[in-house]
């Protein structure tokens, strides 16, 4: 793995917090900033399917108020047609 270095600049209070985080776990401030920044980089990549369905459900509801009485297989096939 390659490394680089950088500068970070951070409000005193919130490195007196990592400073101190990093004591009690015997660790260097960069290594628990290290952590840090990939734990939330794994955690923004968990897809929770289930929301995601559920959002597409509601709009599905919300759409059906326009489409009401409208034949939407026509409407489709129509517009693939056009192509």
């Amino acid at each position: 793995m390659k490394w680089i270095t950088t500068n970070i600049r951070f409000p005193e209070d919130m490195y007196m917090d990592l400073k101190l985080e990093a004591v009690k776990k015997r660790k260097s401030v960069a290594q628990v900033v290290r952590e840090k920044v990939n734990k939330k980089k794994t955690a923004s990549k968990k897809i929770d399917f289930g929301k995601i369905m559920r959002e597409i459900e509601e709009l599905a509801k919300e759409n059906a108020k326009y489409l009401n009485g409208l034949d939407t297989t026509k409407i489709i096939r129509e517009m693939r047609d056009e192509r």
